[in-house]
C-alpha cells in the first residue's frame, strides 16, 4: 500500500528532512598499499584474473566447462572460475605463469566454441573488459624464396590482422 503526502507520518518525515544539506567531503578515499598481510595476520594471496566468453549461442555450464579447461590448462597453482554475468566468465589464477600460459598458448575452445579472453587490468571490472579479438595461428604454404624472413612475415600478419609473433622453429624452412 502506497503512502500519500496526507499521511501524517510521511508529512512529518518530509518536514523533518527537508533542510538536510550534504556537504562535499574535503578528502577522497584513497586505498593504502598494505604490508602484505591482511587484518588478522594472514598473508594476502596474489592472484591474476582473466575474463572470457565463448563464441556460441549455446548455454555454457560453468561447472563442466571449468573442469574441462582446468584439465587442459593444468595450472600448477590452480584456477577458479566464476560467471560474472551471463556468458562471461572470470578465471582466477594463483600463479602468473599459469595465467601467461593460458593467454599466450591459445586459442582455446570448449565444446567446439572459441574462448575469447583477456587479462583483467588492475582497477578494471571484469564486465568492462572488451572481448572482441582472438589471436590465431596462421600457417602459410608455398611462399616464394625470400618471403620467409621475420620482416616479411610480420608484414603478412599485419595484412591479415594484427601481427603478434611468428614461430621461429621454421626460420630455415624452404
Amino acid at each position: 500500500m502506497a503512502s500519500t503526502p496526507a499521511d501524517p507520518d510521511v508529512a512529518g518525515l518530509t518536514a523533518r528532512w527537508a533542510d538536510i544539506v550534504f556537504q562535499e567531503e574535503a578528502t577522497a578515499f584513497l586505498p593504502v598499499e598494505g604490508d602484505g598481510t591482511e587484518e588478522g595476520g594472514g598473508e594476502v594471496e596474489e592472484s591474476w584474473g582473466v575474463v572470457g566468453r565463448f563464441l556460441t549461442r549455446k548455454l555454457v555450464r560453468l561447472e563442466f566447462m571449468s573442469q574441462v579447461l582446468a584439465s587442459v590448462w593444468q595450472p600448477v597453482s590452480g584456477v577458479e572460475a566464476t560467471e560474472v554475468e551471463p556468458g562471461r566468465f572470470l578465471f582466477v589464477f594463483h600463479h602468473v605463469t599459469d595465467m601467461e600460459r593460458v593467454l599466450n598458448e591459445g586459442p582455446w575452445s570448449f565444446d567446439n566454441s572459441t574462448l575469447v579472453c583477456k587479462q583483467v587490468p588492475n582497477g578494471v571490472m571484469p564486465v568492462d573488459v572488451v572481448l572482441d579479438t582472438v589471436d590465431l595461428w596462421v600457417q602459410l604454404h608455398g611462399l616464394p624464396n625470400g618471403y620467409s624472413s621475420s620482416r616479411i612475415l610480420e608484414q603478412i600478419g599485419n595484412f591479415l590482422g594484427t601481427f603478434v609473433k611468428y614461430d621461429d622453429h621454421f626460420d630455415n624452412a624452404p
